[in-house]
């Protein structure tokens, strides 16, 4: 039951929130065990509810899976400002790529 209660206040921060790490979550919902929040994460996760943004190798972000929104993502490598991109619609080759995921790397306006 209080499973259903964590996965429930995951989502809810979620969609009011754009990215958000494990920490974050965990700091936002008390009471909760560190653990407890990656194992809902993580359900929620294969459930097709939220998905993982990778933004570098130690650096994994938790958004709503919303297959109607499809953005990307733009990471400052000056002050770590993470952005939503709109998916830019460029043909490939039929059945060469499955791309999943794109991720922009650069400099932003505030840092120029």
């Amino acid at each position: 039951m209080r499973t259903n209660i964590y996965k429930n206040k995951i989502v809810a921060l979620l969609k009011n929130n754009h990215l958000l790490s494990i920490a974050d979550i965990h700091t936002k919902i008390k009471g909760a065990d560190y653990s407890t929040i990656y194992r809902n994460v993580e359900q929620l996760v294969a459930a097709g509810t939220i998905k993982r943004v990778v933004l570098g190798k130690d650096t994994v972000m938790y958004e709503m899976a919303n297959e109607h929104d499809q953005h990307d993502h733009f990471v400052c490598t000056n002050c770590g400002l993470v952005d939503e991109v709109e998916q830019l619609s460029r043909p490939l080759p039929i059945g060469k790529y499955v791309i999943t995921d794109v991720l922009f790397r650069g400099v932003c306006h505030k840092c120029r």
